[in-house]
């Protein structure tokens, strides 16, 4: 499990008080992650970069990059691409991925992609689709800076609609984590951001709202993933017309 590889791709007004909260945290983000996810993020970075299967001349776009993570990795496996873009509504995580080495770092967010219409042979976000307002606004600007047979996955973290295992992550995030991190990470923005983050993801859509509406954007081979723990996926791709 993982906090986010992301922070807010929904700049709106009001979302201040999120981003706020995120460029506040921003400095101690990738320890939160490697703490949370018993330092597997790496892992996700990578194999979600190597499962789309891209030639490494390939364009992409991280939509909601954060830190960079997802736009590093596509920047190691894909050597030979001509654009690979970060893109961020928080000023400060876009400090930092910049300064983590991301060579392409612009503001944006899933209602404004900054990039060309048909530019990006792959599309990819890392935990921040729950803040989109709008899935059918999100998806359609998605499509349409995809190139014809583009792909897309989109990473997040889906609770329990009910049960021991939404108690448990209850606890965990909201109880556990909320009052230790602060202290591992010297921080008091750490807790903020843990009961933030159980606050976004214990009321976030289940995954079939979002295949639908992938669907109704006109997307294909439309489907979700449950890769284990909390972690799941959504993956579709565009027509190759």
């Amino acid at each position: 499990m993982t906090v986010a590889e992301a922070s807010p791709a929904s700049a709106s007004g009001s979302d201040e008080a999120v981003l706020r909260l995120y460029d506040e945290a921003a400095s101690r983000y990738d320890l939160i992650n490697d703490l949370v996810s018993f330092g597997t993020s790496n892992w996700y970075r990578r194999r979600t970069i190597l499962s789309l299967e891209l030639p490494s001349d390939a364009t992409l776009v991280d939509v909601g990059s954060g830190t960079g993570s997802l736009a590093l990795a596509a920047q190691r496996f894909l050597p030979d691409s001509p654009s690979i873009v970060a893109v961020d509504p928080s000023t400060e995580m876009r400090r930092l991925a910049e300064k983590a080495g991301v060579r392409d770092v612009r503001p944006g967010c899933f209602d404004s992609i900054p990039v060309p219409d048909r530019s990006m042979d792959a599309v990819v976000s890392g935990y921040a689709i729950r803040y989109a307002a709008d899935f059918a606004a999100a998806f359609a600007e998605i499509r349409r800076v995809m190139r014809p047979g583009g792909r897309l996955v989109l990473l997040e973290m889906i609770v329990p609609a009910r049960g021991i295992g939404r108690g448990l992550s209850r606890f965990l995030i909201r109880g556990v984590g909320a009052r230790v991190f602060p202290v591992l990470c010297r921080s008091r923005s750490a807790g903020d951001l843990l009961r933030h983050f159980w606050d976004a993801i214990s009321s976030f859509v289940p995954p079939e709202v979002v295949t639908a509406a992938l669907v109704d954007a006109g997307f294909e081979e439309v489907e979700y993933r449950h890769v284990g723990g909390l972690l799941g996926e959504f993956r579709a791709r565009v027509s190759d017309v």
